[in-house]
Formats: C-alpha cells, structure tokens, sequence
C-alpha cells in the first residue's frame, strides 16, 4: 500500500498542538530520557527514544488512562532490536563524520533513519534490520524521500535548543518526539471510523405469529 504524501509544514504545526498542552508531561519524561541515556553512556538512548514515542502515540489517542512520565521505560520492552539499531546508526556516522562537508551531511540523513527506524520497530514490531530494509524499499521507491527529510529538519529543530546555553533543548528535544510521531501517524496509522458514521444495528426480522390453532 502506497505511503499517504506528507506537507512539512503541516506536520510541524500538529506536533506543536500535540506539544503545547503536554508540555509540563514531555519535558519531565524527556528529562528522565535523557538523563538515563546519559548515566548509561547511550546504552539505552534506543529504548528510552521508544519510550518517548509510545508516550506521544498515547497523547495522540487521547488514550483515557492518563500517560505519566515514568511511562518512558516501557520503551525497555524494545531494549535489543533499539540497541542494534543505534549501534549500527552510530557507527555509519562515525564512518561518515571522516569525509569533510558530505560526510556531515550524509550523517543527518543517518540521524532521520535511526528516528524512523525507532519508530518502525516500536510499532510495527520490526527486527532493527527489517526496519531497515523496508525504510531502504521505501527510499527506493522515492516515497521515502520526503518522510527522510522531514526526520532532518526535526533533528534541526531539536538541535536549536543547544543555542540557549542548551537549556532549549528540554523543549526543542520532546518537541521533536511530538512532530516525528504525528508525521508516524499520518504515514502509518491506521484510520478511525469516519465521523459521523456509527455502525447500523443489526435488524432482526420479526418472527412469525405462533399457530394459534389446538
């Protein structure tokens, strides 16, 4: 099934609403992300980046069961196949950072990848290569491109916050979780039951008169 088309801009601005009434919740959890990623020097930036996701899917759902931010370490369901995925994604930018200029570029295109690849294997319960292969399918096909690019311009914007004195990036990093998992949403989830439309009740016809007759 061909992917829905996405506008950039668009997506950003949804992952602005999604943020803006969430805001105390995503800062704390990408608070405690962030810090464990960091005590473990990375080991688990994969699971708690699935956290994250899971925790803006569930906004997204207006799920009924209020999200809390300790909700982030369920992303540790997905410890392995997120761990490959960020070994191999570090390690191709390590690769890449040698080749001045277009090596830095290439390496936001790596950084786009492994967002996308978090996402697939949250969701879609993908192996981190088979996440792989079928984001390469997809570039292939051309219907990728502008999904990659929109994972680069995220990563821009969640970059931003180091600007001021990188206190920013508390807002600019759970912000960049909102707007990738709205952009995951309109590529891959599935839709509702159109509005207005309520399943019709089941008529049963009406049995016939009993047999009045001794």
């Amino acid at each position: 099934m061909a992917l829905k088309k996405i506008d950039i801009g668009a997506e950003l601005e949804k992952g602005w609403k999604l943020f803006k009434p969430n805001m105390g919740l995503l800062i704390i959890a990408g608070l405690i992300s962030s810090v464990v990623s960091g005590i473990t020097v990375g080991l688990l930036a994969g699971p708690m980046e699935a956290g994250m996701f899971l925790l803006v899917s569930r906004l997204l759902k207006n799920d009924p069961v209020k999200p809390q931010a300790g909700d982030v370490f369920k992303g540790l369901d997905y410890f392995l196949q997120t761990l490959i995925l960020v070994v191999i994604c570090l390690a191709a930018s390590f690769v890449l950072a040698m080749i001045p200029v277009l090596g830095q570029i290439v390496g936001l295109l790596v950084g786009s990848v492994m967002m996308w690849g978090v996402l697939l294997v949250t969701f879609q319960k993908l192996s981190a290569i088979d996440a792989l292969k079928k984001m390469f399918e997809l570039i292939k096909t051309g219907e990728f491109t502008m999904p990659l690019l929109f994972g680069v311009v995220v990563s821009l914007i969640s970059g931003l916050g180091v600007i001021a004195c990188c206190v920013g990036v508390f807002f600019t990093i759970p912000l960049a979780y909102c707007m990738m998992g709205c952009c995951y949403e309109t590529l891959f989830g599935e839709p509702g039951p159109a509005e207005g439309v309520v399943d019709a009740e089941v008529v049963r016809p009406p049995e016939p008169p009993q047999d009045l007759r001794l």
